[in-house]
């Protein structure tokens, strides 16, 4: 029997991002993420709850806000528990392995966003290694050292899913 278990999604927090720690010092991010419907004809939007652990819930705890544009993949995750009330309780909740940070609308507008083929923004994983966080350092580039150079440069922006489908 097959079993595949990966989710791709890409929206905007709904909440501050919390940092909490576990009982053995581990670092565990919590936070919101609305994503709107694909070809949808109403207005409607998908809620999903996420945690991001170690030093990529870290990272996104320094560097998001409530709002921000993310795209992460990850997992899902089942839960069960019992309530004060005794009762027991389900819920799915997404553990994301990579994140990547995009551009909003504003982001152009405060000269914190930035062009580039990766839609804008920093990458995160999880386990470390590789992490930008989102800071990006200013180098000066002279066009006309790329005048000779035989392929063609186009503008490239972020899209959203559902912009292409």
């Amino acid at each position: 029997m097959v079993s595949f278990n990966r989710v791709v999604l890409a929206g905007n927090l709904t909440r501050d991002p919390e940092l909490r720690f576990t009982n053995d010092g581990i670092p565990v991010c919590s936070f919101g993420l609305a994503v709107n419907r694909v070809r949808s004809r109403s207005e409607e939007v998908d809620f999903f709850d996420i945690s991001a652990w170690r030093e990529l819930g870290e990272t996104i705890a320094n560097y998001k806000k409530k709002g921000d544009p993310i795209l992460l993949e990850g997992r899902l995750q089942f839960r069960t528990w019992e309530a004060q009330d005794g009762s027991k309780r389900n819920k799915v909740d997404v553990v994301a392995d990579n994140v990547q940070f995009l551009s909003g609308r504003n982001d152009a507008e405060d000269g914190a966003g930035g062009g580039g083929g990766g839609g804008g923004g920093g990458q995160a994983r999880r386990g470390g290694g590789g992490e930008r966080g989102g800071r990006r350092e200013e180098v000066d580039i002279n066009e006309e050292d790329f005048e000779d150079i035989p392929f063609v440069t186009f503008n490239i922006q972020p899209l959203i899913v559902r912009d292409i489908l």
